[in-house]
């Protein structure tokens, strides 16, 4: 395990570099598909096999959005969509092992969607590429999921924390697929959260 964990680490730092130097995009994809590989095996010693599945699907959908040119390209972004979307089922589930459902998280999961109208409402370059109803349903299933884990943060620490940067890195990505001229610094943010964050679920 732990010489996984060390080239896990290696293999996201030089994701961190190909952001911050703007390496060519070959590269950066490249290097995200083999460290989303490396988060996959340091899953397999998880017992809990739904968080093995669930990171096999965001391993799928990093593949996936590794082609999607920034999300530029849009069958590959909607591909990709789908393959977190079920990730996040996935955790859900996982969350409803250790508690049962509370209809709360149904009203807590629209923090989300009210922070994307603001978002389409203050930042007016950006562009949603005409998928704007399909991210309310994704970001309501991400606030579900994010409500629950906050509800299971006495039996699940861990997860939790995982869960709510991973929802961090989500939020990053609304700029950095839909925001002309994204700034660095959020690109290197999404890299830092989210390659955070499926560690940390891996390792719950």
């Amino acid at each position: 395990m732990t010489p996984l964990i060390i080239l896990y680490l290696i293999s996201w730092s030089m994701l961190m570099i190909t952001v911050l130097w703007q390496m060519p995009l070959v590269f950066y994809r490249w290097v995200k598909i083999a460290t989303a590989a490396l988060f996959v095996l340091i899953s397999l010693s998880n017992d809990n096999l739904m968080i093995i599945m669930t990171l096999i699907l965001f391993f799928i959908g990093d593949v996936v959005l590794a082609f999607a040119d920034g999300g530029k390209v849009k069958h590959w972004l909607l591909s990709g969509m789908l393959f977190f979307w079920l990730g996040h089922l996935g955790l859900i589930f996982c969350m409803l092992n250790n508690r049962s459902f509370d209809g709360f998280a149904l009203i807590y999961g629209l923090t989300p969607v009210v922070l994307l109208f603001f978002i389409k409402h203050t930042f007016f370059r950006i562009d949603f590429r005409g998928i704007f109803v399909l991210l309310v349903m994704y970001g309501y299933t991400l606030g579900i999921l994010g409500s629950m884990s906050l509800m299971s943060y006495d039996v699940q620490p861990l997860l939790t924390c995982g869960i709510m940067i991973f929802i961090v890195s989500d939020l990053c990505l609304i700029f950095w697929y839909f925001y002309p001229e994204c700034p660095r610094f959020v690109k290197l943010l999404n890299v830092i959260t989210y390659f955070g964050s499926v560690l940390i679920i891996a390792l719950s």
